[in-house]
C-alpha cells in the first residue's frame, strides 16, 4: 500500500485549514507533514481518523501495490517510446521496495533494467544477464517484449564482437516475429513500430540487408496506417542504408529520413544524415 500525500495536502488545502488543524488531536503536526511531503504511512487508526476529518474515503488517497507497479510500469513504457532511459532509470528506482509477484512484470523490470546496462551503462555482460533474467521468467503466452528481449540480447552480443551469439538471438527474434505476424498488428502500434525499427537495425549490423529492408518497410507500413511520425525516421534511414549495400537508388528514402527527423527533432539521424544529404548532393525540396 502506497499513501498519496500530496492528494491529503490537496484535501486540507480545499478545507482550508493547517496541518496542526489537521493533526489535532489525532498525531502530531510533524506525523501530517511527513505524510505530506513523504508519503509516509501512518498507522491505520490515524489514517482513518484523518480521512475522517477531511471528509474522504481511503481510497481517494491509497493506492495498492498491484496499481502503483502497473502505473510505474505504464510510465517506464512512455519513457522507452520517447528514448527517455533516465525516466526508465528513476522509475525503476520507485519499485526498488516493493514486492512485485505478477510473472509479466517481472519479466518486463529484468528487460527495463538490462536496457538501462545496455544504454547507459554500456555494461554488455550485466545488460545480458538481465536480459536472460528476464527470458527465464515463465509465462506461457509471447508478448512482444520477448521479441525486443531477444533483439536487444542480440545487440548487446554484437557490441561484445560476439556475432556467433549474436546470431542465435537475431534467428529467435525471427522467429517469433513470423509466429506472432497477426499478433504484431493488432499490438500496440509504439510496440510493433520499436519491433520492426530495431529488428531492422540489428538486420544491419548482421548484414542481412534484405531482411533490414523487408523488416524497415513493415514498420514504415504501420507508422503510416497510423500516422505517426513515431521512429519513422530511424526505419526510412535504415532502409536507405540497407538499400545502398544493394546497390539500389536510395535518395528519396535518405532526403525522407532526414525531412522527418527535422520534423521530429531526432538529433541523432538529423545530424547523421545532414553530412550525407551535403555530400550526395541531394535537393531536398
Amino acid at each position: 500500500m502506497k499513501i498519496l500525500g500530496e492528494k491529503i495536502r490537496h484535501y486540507r488545502k480545499l478545507r482550508g485549514i493547517s496541518q496542526s488543524e489537521l493533526a489535532d488531536g489525532i498525531c502530531t503536526q510533524a506525523t501530517v507533514s511527513l505524510i505530506e511531503k513523504k508519503d509516509k504511512i501512518p498507522s491505520m487508526e490515524i489514517l482513518v481518523r484523518i480521512c475522517e476529518r477531511l471528509g474522504i474515503t481511503m481510497n481517494l488517497v491509497i493506492v495498492n501495490d498491484d496499481s502503483q507497479i502497473y502505473s510505474i510500469i505504464s510510465d517506464i513504457k512512455k519513457s522507452f517510446y520517447q528514448d527517455d532511459f533516465d525516466g526508465i532509470n528513476d522509475k525503476l528506482g520507485k519499485l526498488k521496495n516493493i514486492n512485485v509477484n505478477n510473472k509479466q512484470e517481472i519479466k518486463l523490470i529484468h528487460f527495463f533494467n538490462g536496457l538501462i546496462e545496455y544504454v547507459t551503462s554500456q555494461n554488455y555482460d550485466k545488460a545480458i544477464f538481465d536480459f536472460n533474467r528476464a527470458m527465464n521468467v515463465n509465462i506461457a503466452n509471447v508478448d512482444m517484449y520477448d521479441i525486443l528481449i531477444d533483439i536487444f540480447t542480440a545487440k548487446a552480443y554484437i557490441n561484445k564482437k560476439s556475432i556467433d551469439e549474436a546470431r542465435v538471438y537475431y534467428n529467435q527474434a525471427k522467429d517469433l516475429i513470423k509466429s506472432s505476424l497477426d499478433k504484431i498488428g493488432d499490438e500496440n502500434y509504439h510496440d510493433s513500430i520499436l519491433i520492426y525499427a530495431n529488428m531492422a537495425d540489428l538486420s544491419l549490423k548482421l548484414d542481412d540487408n534484405q531482411r533490414a529492408m523487408d523488416y524497415a518497410n513493415e514498420g514504415i507500413f504501420i507508422a503510416r496506417r497510423e500516422q505517426t511520425l513515431f521512429k519513422l525516421d530511424e526505419m526510412y534511414c535504415y532502409l536507405a542504408d540497407a538499400g545502398t549495400r544493394e546497390g539500389q537508388k536510395t535518395d528519396e528514402d535518405y532526403i525522407k529520413a532526414y525531412v522527418i527527423s527535422s520534423i521530429s527533432e531526432n538529433k541523432t539521424i538529423f545530424e547523421k544524415l545532414r553530412s550525407k544529404v551535403k555530400d550526395m548532393h541531394l535537393n531536398i525540396f
